[in-house]
């Protein structure tokens, strides 16, 4: 009976550390190349699965910073800007919560997914958006 009570807290702990490990979920209206703006509730990033400590890398030349959507209140997609390798990459302009802005790069190919308000499943690549606004945490 102990290695059966033994089993069942691991299992407990795992749940309950995994719950705690996951990211802060938040809201973000993402304003597309058309000015079309969708909401997507509990948004994640394409990237978060491959990065352990954020939702997506970003870089300013060869440094590479890890961010999460909740540090964020805006990201803007510099389409104007080139980058430095601009079949892989896309400009970005970040505004974090202390009111600090800076450009980095981003890979052009992830995508923010989320749930609009009819509850659909939406992905929209970052080479596709115009603006990101994080609203809200859950």
């Amino acid at each position: 009976m102990k290695p059966r009570m033994l089993w069942t807290a691991l299992l407990l702990m795992t749940f309950v550390l995994g719950t705690f490990a996951q990211g802060e979920r938040v809201t973000v209206k993402i304003t597309d190349l058309k000015n079309v703006t969708t909401s997507l509730a509990n948004a994640t990033t394409s990237s978060s699965s491959s990065c352990n400590t954020s939702d997506f890398p970003v870089y300013q030349g060869s440094t590479l910073k890890e961010v999460n959507l909740a540090e964020l209140t805006w990201i803007s997609v510099r389409h104007d800007l080139k980058a430095s390798d601009p079949n892989n990459y896309v400009s970005v302009e970040l505004t974090f919560k202390d009111g600090k802005t800076a450009v980095y790069e981003m890979v052009k190919h992830i995508r923010f997914s989320g749930r609009n308000a009819e509850g659909n499943s939406v992905n929209i690549k970052v080479l596709d958006i115009n603006t990101v606004e994080i609203v809200q945490k859950m």
